[in-house]
């Protein structure tokens, strides 16, 4: 059974490219995981930390720039570590203006980089780096 993956992302994907690309992703994560994805309103952070907190669990990351870093590798580990848990493996994306301080300090950080980028393209950013994940862990080609 494919493990169970949810994404969390505050707003909602304006531009037809990133759009693409999100999709392509999407599709080609399938076989590999359960991927749910949650796309909440943009109604600023203490309101988004509430709702985001319905779906934390033990298995809970946080993409923040402060956050560890990982590369392709260690990231596909991470993703590995958790294939036989119960609970999905739950990765949240904050709005235009981040997450709540609050909600930071109980999940576990990540980055994507040290540098900002917008939350769309985060999202983008993030599903091909899952998928380079599942590739790895899967012995696959895409990795090089």
């Amino acid at each position: 059974m494919p493990s169970p993956v949810r994404l969390i992302s505050v707003g909602r994907i304006k531009e037809p490219y990133l759009a693409a690309g999100i999709g392509e992703y999407l599709k080609r994560l399938r076989p590999f995981c359960k991927l749910e994805v949650v796309e909440l309103k943009d109604e600023g952070m203490e309101k988004e930390a509430k709702r985001i907190e319905k779906y934390a669990n033990e298995n809970t990351f946080a993409l923040d720039a402060g956050g560890k870093s990982f590369d392709s590798l260690e990231f596909a580990e991470l993703i590995k570590s958790h294939e036989l848990s119960p609970q999905p493996l739950t990765f949240v994306i904050g709005g235009p203006q981040g997450l709540d301080p609050a909600l930071k300090k109980k999940a576990k950080l990540i980055s994507l980089s040290k540098m900002t980028f917008t939350h769309e393209m985060c999202r983008l950013f993030f599903l091909e780096q899952l998928y380079r994940a599942f590739m790895i862990n899967s012995n696959r080609s895409y990795h090089k």
